[in-house]
């Protein structure tokens, strides 16, 4: 018995010093001299995606977009979209800037953020920096665990009695094929009245499943808003 939890022993050890792709990093950075309480009103832009990431059609990037304002609601404050950010001071400084944001987007982008003081006190980025699909092989290994053996017999009276007993028997699992789920986004908030990083955070998780990017996006998102709004409320 002891040889078998010795054996028991160096496999689990060994099983540990397997690759654990199961992680999440969140790095922060915040301006201490501001006053967060002072914020009343955001502008929250649309999550944009770096060059060269694959993150499938429109589609998937509208609906991260879409989860990314819902998140914001967690913020407790005026939430202002992009698209009424455009159309609020189109407005005011007398420019077509839903028109500019077919056309040149980021352009419009930036007049936005250069007369954000007029209608907000910060504004926040989102953007995914990285989203892949890698995988790894997990070598056929043994493992002991338990089994539930019932043994019958009979008592002096004749009459059947059971024993349970747990027995510790050596399983072999096959060599498996293991999926692991990346994303990486940095997110920042900005001073509306100077345009100054206030705060910003890099996000980088990783799970052992097949493409489950969209479940961290959203803890991602969920997380970083609710930080975002404690510091503000």
């Amino acid at each position: 018995m002891f040889i078998k939890k010795f054996f028991g022993v160096i496999l689990l050890l060994a099983v540990l010093a397997l690759p654990q792709c199961v992680s999440a990093t969140k790095t922060d950075w915040s301006e201490r001299n501001f006053n967060f309480r002072s914020i009343r009103s955001v502008i929250v832009f649309n999550v944009t995606v770096s060059p060269g990431v694959n993150y499938g059609n429109s589609i998937v990037l509208r609906n991260m977009q879409d989860s990314f304002i819902e998140h914001s609601r967690k913020l407790k404050c005026n939430v202002i979209t992009e698209s009424q950010a455009r159309q609020m001071l189109g407005y005011q400084i007398g420019m077509n800037l839903e028109g500019m944001a077919y056309s040149n987007p980021m352009q419009a982008r930036q007049i936005i953020m250069q007369n954000a003081y007029r209608i907000a006190d910060a504004w926040i980025l989102g953007n995914v920096d990285n989203l892949a699909n890698t995988y790894y092989i997990q070598p056929a290994h043994t493992e002991w665990e338990s089994k539930k053996e019932t043994h019958v017999y009979y008592d002096r009276s004749g009459q059947r009695r059971e024993e349970v007993r747990y027995i510790q028997v050596p399983v072999t699992y096959p060599p498996r094929r293991v999926d692991i789920s990346t994303i990486e986004m940095t997110l920042q908030v900005f001073e509306a009245r100077n345009g100054a990083l206030i705060f910003a955070r890099k996000d980088s998780r990783d799970r052992e499943d097949y493409q489950a990017q969209w479940g961290m996006y959203g803890r991602i998102c969920n997380s970083f808003f609710e930080d975002v709004g404690k510091k503000i409320k």
